[in-house]
């Protein structure tokens, strides 16, 4: 049997008062106070609902509510409440924080920042303090005479490729055809390769001709009807015609080309074949 419910329904009773009248009278349901009195905490909505339900109702009969809180702890098996005791001294607090890492870090790279910037505003006062070393515009040297020459003008040498190697020009054809003014390569000493480029008489537009003598190119134009070009080489002769059926090669006396060329036909010869 219940204690609690013991004391709530004694302390009823002996006042005269009936549940339905206690129920009305303390605003608690009827079943609710009948569990309290037979100690039936299941049947209750919870422990924090029941605790208010012993609070109203020991108070309505006029019993101390904290003894009637007590018994109903240990009869649902509760343990006691925690107490808060508070502490007789005061904690000790730390009059020093270790600093952190990061802390420690930027310390030291403001320090670092700091000593750079005074060594180089040193180094800009020292240079600013030293002397300027006076610069002295210097006097150019004067050249040496130039040496002169005893030489007559008529005795300086003539440049190869001068007036004396222009080429002669042809004599007029006795057939009556055009005079040809084409410059021709100049004659070389015992040149071992010779011949003549021609272009045959009548009515044709002549030929392109490109003519390189032992590599190098000496003609790049065009030749009119009846108009030549002289061959004189020491190792080779290349020669590329526009058009090889109007073109006549002889080299060392052997006709290189073009008898049986076509009009507009592009041929290149070479000699030695």
């Amino acid at each position: 049997m219940s204690q609690l419910g013991e004391r709530l329904r004694t302390a009823r009773e002996s006042q005269g008062i009936g549940l339905a009248q206690a129920a009305v009278e303390t605003r608690i349901l009827q079943r609710y106070l009948v569990a309290l009195e037979d100690g039936d905490f299941q049947h209750l909505p919870g422990d924090v609902y029941a605790r208010g339900f012993i609070r109203n109702y020991g108070a309505y009969v006029g019993l101390p509510v904290e003894e009637l809180i007590d018994l109903y702890r240990r009869e649902r098996g509760m343990s006691e409440p925690i107490r808060i005791v508070p502490a007789t001294s005061a904690p000790r607090i730390r009059g020093f924080a270790f600093p952190s890492f990061f802390g420690v870090f930027f310390v030291v790279l403001a320090l670092i920042g700091l000593f750079y910037l005074g060594l180089s505003a040193t180094n800009r006062i020292g240079e600013s303090a030293r002397p300027q070393a006076e610069i002295r515009p210097t006097a150019a040297p004067t050249p040496p005479p130039l040496p002169t020459s005893s030489l007559d003008a008529t005795e300086l040498p003539v440049l190869a490729g001068g007036p004396d190697r222009a080429a002669p020009t042809a004599p007029p054809d006795p057939a009556g055809g055009n005079i040809v003014t084409t410059p021709v390569a100049t004659p070389q000493a015992d040149a071992p390769i010779s011949g003549e480029v021609r272009i045959v008489a009548g009515n044709n537009p002549g030929s392109w001709l490109s003519i390189k003598l032992d590599g190098v190119e000496v003609f790049a134009k065009t030749l009119s009807q009846g108009e030549s070009f002289a061959l004189r080489a020491q190792r080779s002769i290349l020669i590329r015609a526009g058009n090889a059926g109007v073109v006549s090669v002889i080299v060392n006396g052997k006709d290189l080309c073009c008898a049986d060329a076509r009009i507009g036909e592009v041929r290149t010869i070479r000699w030695p074949p």
